[in-house]
C-alpha cells in the first residue's frame, strides 16, 4: 500500500468548503471525479455521483480537444459539478485525486495557464450557483470515478 494511501487512512483531511454556505448542510450528495489523458489529445473524464438521496449514477464523457492531463482533471471536477446540478443536486462534497487542482481551489489561487484558468473560473461560478460545495483530495486508489476507467 502506498504511504499516501496508509497516511489518508489514518487521518484523512477534512473538506473545505468553498461556497458561501461554510456550515455543512445535513443532507448532501457526494461526487468524485478523475480524469485521464492520453496521446492525440483524447481524454476522458469519469464522475460518480451518490445523491443525497442515496442515488448512484455515474458519467464518463470524452473530449478529444485537451492539452495534457492537467485539463482533464479540470473537466472532471467541472464535468461532476455540472452533473449533479442535472441530477438537482445543490449542496455537494467533492472528492479527487490531482492535488495540484484541489490546492488550488482550496486556496483560491488560479492556475497560470490560460486554459487551465477558464475550468477554475467555471468551478467557481458553479460554486456561487450551488448551495454548498466543498473539496478534498484523495488517493487514487479511494477513488471511485479512477475504477471506472480500469477494465477488470
Amino acid at each position: 500500500m502506498r504511504p499516501a494511501v496508509l497516511t489518508f487512512l489514518r487521518g484523512p483531511k477534512e473538506f473545505t468548503a468553498l461556497s458561501h454556505l461554510a456550515k455543512r448542510p445535513p443532507s448532501l450528495a457526494f461526487i468524485q471525479t478523475d480524469g485521464s489523458f492520453s496521446r492525440g489529445n483524447i481524454s476522458r473524464t469519469a464522475v460518480t455521483l451518490n445523491t443525497k438521496d442515496n442515488i448512484n449514477y455515474t458519467l464518463l464523457n470524452t473530449y478529444f480537444d485537451h492539452k495534457n492531463s492537467g485539463e482533464s482533471e479540470w473537466c472532471s471536477i467541472l464535468d461532476g459539478l455540472l452533473y449533479a446540478q442535472k441530477k438537482d443536486q445543490g449542496s455537494v462534497e467533492l472528492e479527487n485525486d490531482c492535488l495540484p487542482v484541489i490546492r488550488h481551489l482550496i486556496l483560491r489561487k488560479p492556475p497560470m495557464k490560460g486554459y487551465l484558468t477558464e475550468y477554475y473560473s467555471a468551478i467557481l461560478k458553479e460554486v456561487k450557483i450551488m448551495d454548498y460545495i466543498a473539496v478534498r483530495w484523495i488517493p487514487r486508489e479511494m477513488n471511485g470515478a479512477d475504477k471506472l476507467f480500469r477494465i477488470d
